[in-house]
């Protein structure tokens, strides 16, 4: 925990940071559909409701909790003054077949995907695996949003393709990458299950920096 704080402190993990105003800097989203994963609480939620306020046609909030996300929409629909659509679109990943699912549910309803923020996350968990036997900080930190975002990249590229788009995947990560294990103990999910649970998460987010450079860890 103490090599955590230190990063968190370390002043040269922020050097190169601009200067972000969601009111002056969002753009014009009219038209624009969004899938945030996560976006019941904390900055999914913040996320959602700023993006809101310029505009979208819709607005996918991605959560496993039904009653979470109804009370989260609630929450965003009163501090905005439009009436843009919100929909919950449940999704645990966790599990393939809600990844699966929830992809199917997004294309049924939406033609075009114009930014998919890849938030949700789970961090300082004990020992746990997914549906596929990944440890359940990578598997929900990572592969379960690499497998969600291969499932919609059709989608992706279908609306990158339309006049005037500007399609946006954001991946989140954190200072916490520089802590991560050796890269063969990310890999090997015997190895990864023998480290300290801080140091899992950190595993899953140096896989995120990864994912962002373009590399792919799992087919």
């Amino acid at each position: 925990m103490a090599a955590f704080v230190t990063e968190f402190l370390n002043p040269y993990n922020y050097m190169g940071g601009v200067s972000f105003d969601p009111e002056r800097d969002i753009q014009d989203l009219s038209g624009k559909v969004v899938l945030v994963t996560g976006g019941n609480a904390g900055l999914g939620k913040e996320s959602i409701l700023q993006l809101a306020k310029h505009n979208p046609e819709k607005i996918f909030l991605g959560a496993r909790s039904k009653a979470k996300a109804e009370s989260a929409i609630s929450s965003i629909k009163d501090q905005i003054s439009n009436n843009v659509n919100i929909t919950w679109l449940p999704l645990d990943l966790t599990s393939v077949q809600s990844i699966k699912d929830a992809a199917q549910q997004f294309c049924a309803e939406s033609s075009r995907l114009d930014i998919l923020m890849l938030n949700a996350g789970v961090m300082a968990l004990p020992p746990g695996e997914t549906g596929i036997g990944h440890k359940i900080q990578l598997g929900t930190n990572h592969t379960g949003h690499f497998l969600l975002t291969k499932l919609l990249l059709p989608t992706l590229l279908k609306t990158a393709q339309e006049p005037n788009s500007d399609v946006r995947v954001v991946s989140l990560s954190l200072i916490g990458h520089n802590l991560a294990p050796p890269f063969e103990s990310i890999l090997d999910q015997d190895k990864l299950k023998r480290v300290y649970m801080n140091l899992r998460y950190s595993a899953s987010k140096a896989a995120n920096i990864l994912k962002e450079q373009g590399c792919c860890l799992w087919d």
